[in-house]
């Protein structure tokens, strides 16, 4: 479990409505689904979905995304960028999805996380 407040959170004063959306940052992993995002903007992943993931050495959120939050970039990969640095970039069926291996039925998402490494490791099954 990974949890802190993105670096950029002063200036959601400016934008007082969406203070409480972008409040925390966290990852967490349990043994069944894998859990990303914002306070009250996250996505949830069961973890047999996950097709594969692999560490991001550095995500520069402006240079690469266009900004901070949830993002997408030009590839249709949604980010939840909280700042510059690891991440780890993961790719996964789409609900209601067949098996088979149709571009069109799987997600991206790219992800900040402080030990990308040790994540990955842990999907992959590497670890507990």
């Amino acid at each position: 479990h990974e949890e802190y407040a993105p670096p950029w959170r002063p200036l959601l004063v400016l934008v007082f409505p969406v203070l409480p959306i972008f409040w925390t940052y966290r990852v967490t992993i349990s043994k069944t689904k894998i859990t990303f995002g914002y306070s009250h903007a996250y996505s949830e992943i069961e973890r047999t979905d996950i097709l594969s993931v692999e560490t991001v050495d550095h995500v520069n959120g402006l240079a690469h995304w266009g900004g901070w939050g949830i993002r997408y970039n030009l590839k249709w990969e949604m980010g939840y960028i909280a700042k510059n640095g690891s991440a780890v970039r993961m790719e996964v069926k789409k609900q209601g999805a067949d098996d088979d291996d149709d571009a069109n039925n799987t997600k991206v998402y790219v992800f900040n996380c402080d030990e990308a490494a040790r994540v990955c490791s842990i999907l992959n099954g590497n670890e507990e």
